[in-house]
């Protein structure tokens, strides 16, 4: 379902839930019907009760009044309890939906989307923000037929006298001003206790990634620190919240208790003076509880106020706008004939409004192997990302084989294009599943090729069930993973192969030998390498030198070495050519 499609009664409610009530589908229906079911007979009890103390009153047998009034009292009960089946029904399918959506809309707005928020952000969105959300879908409902039934109650107390109406309506007005202003005042302070909850998510996240960089430099104390530092401020947040809620709590007390003395003042006076019968005055009692019912909703209204925080939290992501969207025109189903021959035509790239590339050209002949070399921080690997297109830059264009890649299909992009990562993961289920992810039907015999040239075979022929051992029971070496990693990109094929750093975990012996191989495997293909060694900027056709986001100079590296001191001091020293 479009993103779009939401808004109408996104403007409608005024709510960040309404994109949730609408993915509920038919089980919230049937929990608005039962609710309404449940409702319905609730505010027919009070006629009941009155017509049986009527006729107690009058000197009557309970007759049909009391089988009547039984008959109310179960079909509560049940309306109730199924009620309870079908909202969690309602609430599973909204968590499972939304976090489709969620998960969709991440994919959808790739590396440069997600740039901005922290992984363990992310994860606390996606989890806990979402579930709370979501439970929070069945409140509207609850809350909308409360509201009903309290116009049913105003309505009951007009028809037994009008008195009685006119008395709560002007009585009602301030504990509705109050209601408003705790949802407004509640919802901001949550906002803000979830903001500070998703810092220590996001911290936590890093710590887990680096705890052995942690562990080894004995610093467990000072990440501690850092974790929770936001915990003060995430405390003051919640006591905030239940400030706001505790303050106008004993408000709203106020009010209604005034209210009920006067309605039912009004009411007794009416019993003296004969318009209504003591009966009549029961049923306005309790019919003055129904007409209550929506402001006692406080409790549920604050809470719906924590769903609408979580909800907007789900809507940051959701209706963030994605990368720009590439040339207008039909997306190009297929490539020309041809080995790879890249272009970047003026990249620039920026992240948070700083130019990470500017103005990169770089022409990449078919066929050969280019070397991507700078310093910590030049942009080596954006340009990588730029120029197998998973990351579109803000200007320019990135050209494959004269196609701009704006314009190619997604399905063409990936087939033609094969990354191999300084830290790969592997996805699926064994070994085999893992090398030929995103390559459905490929061969054991590809397999077993790209394994070999990647240097992986030989480890891997010991696993007790070879490239079929399932992953779970496959311990691996930063080594072994990126042999791994290459293998993958390997069986992938491509005209480009674009390595980003892909062997920074090997040792000297086995990355000449990976190198090697890859350069007599791969020949006809066009290779970009993003390298850090002197090895292996040795060996390729070409240097790319990318010094503060620009090329500063494009050829063989030996050149480079003797011409540019600067270049040299990009490797670690004592290095040789």
């Amino acid at each position: 379902m479009a993103v779009t499609a939401f808004a109408p009664l996104r403007r409608l409610t005024g709510s960040s839930l309404a994109r949730m009530t609408v993915t509920a589908g038919p089980p919230l229906v049937v929990t608005a019907a039962w609710t309404v079911a449940g409702v319905a007979a609730t505010l027919l009890l009070p006629a009941a009760v009155a017509a049986a103390v009527d006729r107690a009153f009058a000197g009557a047998g309970p007759g049909l009044a009391l089988a009547i009034l039984v008959a109310l009292v179960a079909g509560k009960v049940l309306a109730e309890a199924a009620g309870l089946v079908s909202q969690a029904r309602a609430v599973t399918r909204v968590l499972a939906r939304v976090r489709h959506l969620f998960v969709r809309r991440l994919f959808v707005l790739g590396i440069a989307g997600t740039r901005r928020h922290d992984d363990g952000d992310l994860l606390a969105r996606f989890t806990g923000n979402t579930a709370a959300a979501a439970h929070g879908v069945p409140s509207l409902v609850t809350v909308a037929v409360e509201a009903a039934a309290s116009v049913g109650g105003l309505v009951a107390l007009c028809l037994i006298d009008w008195w009685l109406g006119v008395t709560f309506l002007v009585g009602i007005a301030p504990a509705v001003l109050l209601l408003r202003l705790m949802m407004r005042r509640v919802r901001s302070r949550y906002g803000d206790y979830l903001r500070h909850q998703g810092d220590i998510a996001a911290r936590f996240t890093d710590a887990l990634t680096g705890s052995r960089t942690i562990q080894a430099s004995r610093t467990q104390r000072r990440e501690t620190e850092r974790i929770l530092a936001p915990l003060p401020a995430l405390a003051e947040a919640g006591r905030q919240t239940w400030r706001v809620q505790g303050d106008i709590s004993w408000q709203l007390d106020l009010v209604l208790a005034g209210l009920r003395v006067l309605v039912l003042g009004v009411g007794g006076v009416a019993v003296v003076q004969g318009r209504i019968t003591p009966g009549q005055f029961l049923a306005a009692s309790l019919y003055l509880g129904f007409a209550l019912g929506f402001i006692y909703l406080s409790d549920t209204l604050a809470f719906l106020a924590h769903a609408q925080a979580n909800a907007g939290r789900v809507d940051e992501i959701l209706d963030q706008a994605p990368p720009r969207p590439g040339p207008s025109g039909a997306a190009v189903g297929r490539l020309p004939a041809g080995t790879g021959r890249l272009d970047l035509r003026g990249v620039t790239v920026r992240h948070d409004g700083h130019p990470v590339l500017t103005g990169v050209d770089l022409s990449v002949p078919a066929g050969t192997t280019l070397a991507v070399v700078g310093r910590s921080g030049a942009g080596k690997s954006t340009l990588a990302l730029v120029a197998g297109g998973l990351l579109r830059p803000d200007e320019g264009e990135v050209r494959l084989d004269g196609v701009p890649l704006d314009a190619l299909t997604a399905s063409v992009l990936r087939r033609e294009v094969g990354y191999a990562f300084d830290r790969p993961v592997l996805l699926g289920t064994t070994v085999a599943d893992a090398l030929a992810y995103g390559r459905p039907g490929t061969d054991g015999a590809r397999v077993e090729w790209a394994a070999r040239t990647a240097s992986a075979l030989d480890f891997l022929r010991r696993l007790p069930d070879g490239v079929d051992t399932p992953l779970t029971r496959v311990p691996l070496s930063g080594g072994e993973l990126q042999r791994l990693g290459l293998a993958r990109a390997l069986v992938h094929g491509g005209r480009l192969m674009i390595l980003d750093d892909a062997t920074s975990s090997l040792d000297t012996v086995t990355e000449a030998r990976v190198t090697a191989a890859l350069t007599t495997g791969l020949a006809g293909r066009t290779r970009l390498v993003v390298a850090h060694r002197v090895a292996t900027a040795a060996q390729v056709d070409a240097v790319a030198w990318l010094d503060g986001g620009r090329i500063r100079a494009v050829a063989p590296h030996r050149d480079l070495w003797a011409r540019h001191p600067d270049y040299r001091a990009v490797f670690t020293a004592g290095s040789t050519p």
